[in-house]
């Protein structure tokens, strides 16, 4: 299996070689659910119990991206609401029709 450059350091275990091979399918959910069980598993060494939770931690949304989305819909908000307090002042004009 040629594995990603992020897991080249990762340990041979077929379990989590799996669960690379599912994180390059788009599987989230699946990567999401097997690092869950390797992380809690006790009976494996540190090594693979990292791994998993590097895999894991690719599959969560980036904090950055996260605040600038509730910045950019913040904006879109109090910018609507100007535009609307600003133009809702105006009278309608009626409109006239040709005889």
């Amino acid at each position: 299996m040629n594995r990603p450059n992020f897991a080249k350091d990762y340990p041979d275990h077929p379990e989590l070689l799996s669960l690379v091979e599912a994180f390059e399918a788009g599987n989230y959910r699946k990567v999401r659910e097997g690092t869950a069980r390797l992380i809690s598993d006790s009976d494996i060494d540190e090594d693979l119990r990292a791994a998993a939770r590097d895999l894991r931690s690719r599959t969560e949304p980036d904090r950055l991206q996260i605040w600038l989305l509730v910045l950019a819909a913040a904006l879109v908000l109090i910018l609507s609401g100007y535009e609307i307090a600003r133009h809702s002042e105006r009278p309608a004009t009626p409109i006239q029709r040709a005889p």
